[in-house]
């Protein structure tokens, strides 16, 4: 698991399912992630139940891939 992860790590796992955790100690898991944002942008833009969903980068203190998607990606 990534803990504080910057924007350089999150866009490596662009494209990929992730989970996420929170500042507000609230987690979202297995979710699409499409974009990590690029400067000027601080946003992340993942995709929660079919529903395009924006989150600051700031709002994230840690990401991975979720071991089921990590074997399936071997």
């Amino acid at each position: 698991m990534e803990t504080t992860p910057r924007p350089t790590q999150l866009r490596s796992l662009e494209g990929r399912r992730v989970s996420l955790a929170l500042a507000d100690g609230s987690r979202i898991d297995d979710v699409q992630l499409v974009s990590a944002g690029r400067p000027p942008l601080e946003t992340i833009w993942v995709v929660v139940s079919g529903m395009d969903t924006f989150l600051s980068v700031a709002q994230v203190v840690a990401a991975w891939e979720p071991y089921s998607h990590r074997n399936e990606a071997a």
